[in-house]
């Protein structure tokens, strides 16, 4: 009975234990449910966050690259001789009319206008924080209104939209005339921070200069370049606003002609033969628009030091073909004697057939047209109407090339075999013929500019040749304009480039 009685107790007790721990493992269910509840919400949470992130990224790189293809349009739109070319740039600094160009990109039934007031739409709140700006008469509010300043506006072309027909996220493109001080005083460009000067790019100078022919005049042309300042906005659909400014100039094919004509090598000959009345002037002729004239540089130019081509080639003009001593003149230059060949001292790009061949590489770089494989004939340079002007080329014959037409054109020529001209046609500019460097001349052809001959089939510069002894009246005369109206490329290049915070 006592063992019967003691087991009972054992088992009542066991009962009232089990009875104790009931529920415990659901309570652990759900204690363990809540913590992956709160580990699943916090992971959609950070999802959420990065996605959110990563959208906001996005649209705000989108924003970035809209406003770099503003500027990229713009920039493309001032080259010189396109359908779409701006042809209204600003010829004024802040606060004079014509001094603020845009360029509006409205989505469907936007009104995009930049100047007025606060609540224009897409106002352009940042040129009246600019030093130069501060004070024109137009930034009373803040905002660029239409007192004291012409605001020109031209829209977007289609050229360059998506050919989906959609609109690119940049709402407008701002154009002005740089000027020295213009972000602050630390930006003098002569280091004066007093002088609130046009800034400009001198030709044969790659930095900026203050503009000439005094400090207070706009750049003048040839020699003076105008910097303009392209500023951007875009804003996406979803609100991101993004500003990019860049400064650009433009670019320029820097060349210094030694000589009307340069015969670069050793061995070089000039045949004349019946060509009595060819002429090689290198007195500065006014041409290419350009009345201004320089100085004169050599009729017919050989390396320095090279005395022997100098007086080989004053042999053969003299005496040594068709006893030519009567026609000595049609040869004159800076060095006021007949016939004026004169040993020069070559440019860097000329002194060797590696440098020669990278000047003809850079050339080659920037041609207006594809390069055109030879033999070549007349076919393969755009000539000028016979009424009008036409845009300077840059033509790259890869062989021979042989023109027996009658018209005119500008520009760059390059070829890389041999040059024949037998026809009557002028051209307005440079021309390089390597390579072989052979010209034969039979007509009346003219270059106003000047003309490089130079034999870079070997390591070394070797013998070039003019041979005009087949008749005719053409020549070159050399002309400081036409070398420069060719040389000033039609591309703008960029000088710098930041973001602005707005």
């Amino acid at each position: 009975m006592q063992i019967e009685n003691q087991k009972d107790q054992v088992n009542g007790s066991r009962g009232f234990c089990s009875q104790r721990e009931r529920g415990v493992a659901l309570i652990a269910v759900m204690l363990a449910l809540l913590l992956i509840t709160a580990i699943a919400a916090g992971v959609i949470i950070l999802t959420n966050t990065e996605t959110n992130t990563s959208a906001n990224f996005k649209d705000e790189q989108r924003a970035f690259f809209s406003a770099k293809a503003g500027l990229e349009e713009v920039r493309d739109r001032l080259r010189l001789g396109n359908s779409y070319t701006i042809t209204t740039l600003p010829t004024t600094l802040p606060g004079g009319t014509n001094s603020v160009l845009y360029i509006t990109n409205p989505l469907n039934s936007q009104t995009v206008t930049p100047w007025g007031n606060n609540t224009a739409q897409f106002a352009d709140d940042e040129i009246c924080t600019e030093p130069a700006y501060l004070s024109a008469s137009w930034c009373s509010s803040g905002y660029p209104s239409g007192s004291g300043v012409t605001m020109t506006s031209l829209t977007a072309d289609t050229t360059f939209q998506p050919a989906s027909g959609s609109v690119l996220d940049w709402k407008w493109v701002r154009v002005t005339l740089k000027q020295s001080n213009e972000f602050g005083s630390a930006y003098a460009v002569d280091g004066n921070n007093s002088h609130a000067y046009y800034t400009c790019l001198k030709d044969s100078f790659p930095n900026e200069v203050i503009s000439s022919p005094t400090a207070t005049s706009p750049c003048v042309t040839p020699a003076y370049l105008p910097v303009y300042v392209l500023t951007a906005l875009a804003v996406t659909p979803s609100g991101s606003r993004r500003m990019v400014q860049a400064e650009v100039g433009q670019d320029t094919f820097q060349f210094n002609a030694p000589a009307a004509l340069t015969l670069d090598g050793s061995g070089d000959s000039f045949a004349t033969g019946k060509s009595e009345n060819y002429g090689v002037n290198g007195n500065d002729s006014p041409g290419c628009g350009i009345k201004t004239t320089g100085s004169a540089v050599a009729a017919i130019g050989v390396p320095s030091g090279d005395t022997t081509d100098q007086n080989n080639l004053i042999t053969q003009i003299d005496t040594g073909v068709n006893n030519n001593t009567s026609k000595e003149s049609n040869i004159q230059g800076a060095g006021g004697k007949y016939p004026d060949v004169e040993a020069v001292t070559m440019p860097t790009n000329l002194t060797s057939e590696t440098t020669l061949q990278n000047l003809i590489s850079t050339i080659k770089s920037d041609v207006t047209t594809p390069v055109v494989n030879g033999p070549a004939t007349d076919s393969a340079i755009t000539w000028c109407p016979k009424k009008g002007t036409c845009s300077e080329q840059i033509v790259y014959v890869n062989g021979d090339l042989t023109l027996t037409g009658g018209g005119t054109a500008n520009g760059i020529l390059v070829v890389t075999g041999t040059l024949t001209m037998k026809g009557s046609s002028t051209w307005n500019g440079l021309i390089f013929v390597v390579g072989t460097g052979s010209v034969i001349a039979k007509g009346t052809d003219t270059v106003n500019g000047a003309m490089v001959v130079a034999n870079t089939t070997g390591s070394t510069l070797g013998a070039a040749t003019m041979d005009v002894s087949g008749g005719g009246t053409g020549g070159v005369n050399f002309s400081s304009g036409c070398i420069l109206q060719a040389s000033t490329l039609s591309t703008y290049h960029v000088i710098s480039m930041r973001e602005l915070m707005n």
